[in-house]
């Protein structure tokens, strides 16, 4: 029985780019118009009101990318293997 060969990994390192990604757009949006105050997280105009969703969007993305780093990098390490 002839071994099929592994597919691109594409799904993993799409989902690690799309969230490299996200994370550094919230971030950079967080350290210039949002602090962390009295008041909580606050972002100021054009972001006023988002300060918890992009805390969340930078955390979340941040998990995500822990997770997805190692797995895309495996796949692709097997992936260059049965070459």
């Amino acid at each position: 029985m002839p071994m099929r060969a592994r597919p691109f990994p594409s799904i993993s390192i799409a989902m690690t780019v799309a969230s490299a990604a996200v994370l550094a757009t919230s971030s950079t949006i967080s350290g210039r118009h949002c602090a962390f105050g009295f008041g909580g997280f606050q972002c100021n105009s054009p972001f006023s009101g988002y300060g918890d969703m992009l805390l969340t969007g930078t955390l979340g993305a941040l998990a995500v990318l822990i997770v997805t780093v190692p797995i895309a990098a495996w796949r692709l390490i097997a992936w260059m293997r049965a070459r």
